[in-house]
Parts: structure tokens; sequence; C-alpha cells
């Protein structure tokens, strides 16, 4: 019994110097659960909307061939749709469970309140992910790509940045962040380098052919757009500045 209450005092106490630590915005935007998230960004909805309709034929045994990227189809066929659709479509259930529910609980996490920035954060680690595996994979001619781990992999650096930024150098989170954002970049470096996944034998073949370099490509294209943000936003400070 003393042990108990001993080890749910510990917890109180961390729980109350944590509190302490953390900007209560900042908190709950980094703690709040994914239902809550879809009341405070009705985007995420979309998204989960997306992730159903393209993996729905999965269910019967078919596949959204026509959502995802293939350059023929889009350069030479016009199917511009191609470009949007292909990071939501998934290869098989697994792929689709993994990446879906990793995407959705990095985007709800996000603390930047602003949408057009974390849509930007989006699109950008999209892009990037996309022309990296089209200059540096041949094989997706052939193959086609689709997922979202590479925009995954991107809003993971950024988040890892966002506690890096927000909380103070003695803080266990600021700790926790600088060390999420040298794991991610170290595991999508080798990645790209050696020119093959990590954990590929614990999937089981579940994952279809991955692309190894589009991870990287998602954290480039993430952090390029997060650079543009930041440089916007310090040049307008100072014009702010002196206007008042």
């Amino acid at each position: 019994m003393s042990s108990t209450i001993s080890l749910a005092g510990a917890r109180t106490a961390l729980s109350a110097r944590s509190k302490s630590l953390i900007p209560e915005r900042a908190d709950k935007a980094v703690r709040a659960p994914l239902i809550c998230g879809l009341g405070r960004r009705p985007e995420l909805l979309v998204f989960v909307a997306l992730l159903v309709a393209f993996n729905v034929p999965m269910l019967v045994g078919s596949f959204s061939h026509s959502m995802i990227f293939q350059p023929a189809a889009v350069w030479s066929g016009g199917e511009w749709w191609r470009l949007v659709t292909h990071p939501f479509v998934h290869a098989t259930w697994y792929h689709g469970l993994l990446d879906g529910a990793a995407f959705l609980s990095l985007y709800s996490g996000l603390i930047e309140r602003s949408v057009l920035r974390r849509l930007g954060y989006v699109v950008c680690a999209g892009a990037g992910s996309l022309l990296i595996s089209c200059a540096a994979s041949p094989a997706i001619s052939t193959n086609g790509l689709c997922g979202l781990s590479g925009i995954a992999h991107g809003l993971m650096a950024i988040s890892a940045l966002e506690m890096i930024a927000k909380r103070p150098r003695q803080t266990p989170e600021f700790r926790i962040g600088l060390i999420c954002f040298v794991l991610v970049v170290g595991k999508a470096a080798i990645e790209a380098a050696s020119g093959r996944m990590f954990f590929t034998a614990l999937h089981f073949g579940l994952m279809g052919e991955p692309v190894a370099v589009a991870h990287a490509g998602g954290i480039l294209g993430s952090l390029l757009v997060l650079l543009l943000f930041n440089s916007a936003s310090s040049r307008r400070t100072p014009h702010r500045a002196a206007m008042s």
C-alpha cells in the first residue's frame, strides 16, 4: 500500500511540475487526442475522408491505380489529380493504417495555430517527397508512388522543432524535441544513403515497394517551407514595430 501511495504522489508531483514548465496552449496542442483535434482543426475531417475514400477499394481486393502517382500518366496523359491524390492511396490495409495513424496524430499535435501554415507543411513535405523520389528512384516510372510516410516524416521534424522552439533549454521537453529531430533526420539520411528502409523485415511484405528517399524528401520539403515562413515573419515584425 505504501509503495502505491508513493508512486501516485510522485506522479502527481511530476504532473504538476510539467504543467508549470509547458505553456497551457502549447501543452493542449501537443497532448490533445485526435478526436479533440477534429473540433479545433476541421481540415482533419477532409484528410480522414480522403483516406477512407481512396482506400475503401482494398476491402474488396482492389486498388486505386488511377489515383497513385505515375509519371507518364501525369506528364503525358494529363492526369494532374494524381499529384494531389497519391499520398492518400496505400498499397495494403497495413500500409494505410500505419501511414494514416502517424500522419493524423502528428498533424493534430502541431502547435502551429495558422491553418495555412499547417497545410503548407503538408503540401511542401509531399512535394519534397515526390520530387526527391522521382529524381533518385527510377522505379517510380513503372511502380508509381503512393503513401503518406514522406509527409509524416516531415511533420515529425516540424513537431520536434516546435518542441525545441517553445521550451526552455533546461526542460525535458526541449531535450525530447532535440532527440526526436536528430533521430528522424538521421534515420531518413541513412535510408537515403543506403537505399533501404529501416524495419523492412518487420512489415512482412505489407508495405508494397518502399522508396527509400521519400522520407528524406518529405523532411527537406517541410524544413524548407518552415524556413520560408520564419523568414517572412521576421521581415514583417520590424516593419510592424516601426509602424507602431
